[in-house]
């Protein structure tokens, strides 16, 4: 498997587009495109700050080997995760929630609230 095709799944795993990838990293969709299909090759600096803003193992994105992702879960999580038994999928959800910057945890946490109070009223008339 090519560097690119891994890393469009390195993007899927973590359920985001070109757009909102490359934003994260200061790059355009087009060049997160361009890296994926291998039209422009993708330079140190970049594998650097893919390394850092996502926790993606340097090893696998450059050879394929070895995980994904590399487990810098913090402690806290790790601790809530053993006591609460989250999945894989409930602790990436958490680790992605407290990576936003605050404005958008609040605009999360408002939709939330909204859909349960929404849910809420639609078991009332049923």
């Amino acid at each position: 498997m090519s560097i690119g095709k891994r890393l469009k799944d390195i993007r899927k795993a973590l359920n985001l587009n070109q757009t909102d990838f490359g934003a994260r990293i200061n790059l355009s969709q087009t060049t997160i495109g361009q890296y994926e299909k291998e039209t422009r090759p993708i330079t140190e600096r970049v594998i650097s700050q893919l390394v850092n803003e996502f926790n993606i193992s340097e090893e696998y994105l450059r050879h394929g080997t070895g995980d994904m992702f590399i487990n810098r879960t913090p402690d806290l999580v790790r601790q809530l995760s053993e006591e609460l038994s989250l999945s894989d999928r409930e602790q990436l959800l958490l680790l992605t929630f407290l990576s936003f910057p605050p404005e958008t945890r609040a605009l999360v946490l408002d939709f939330a609230h909204d859909f349960m109070k929404k849910l809420q009223q639609t078991e009332k008339r049923n």
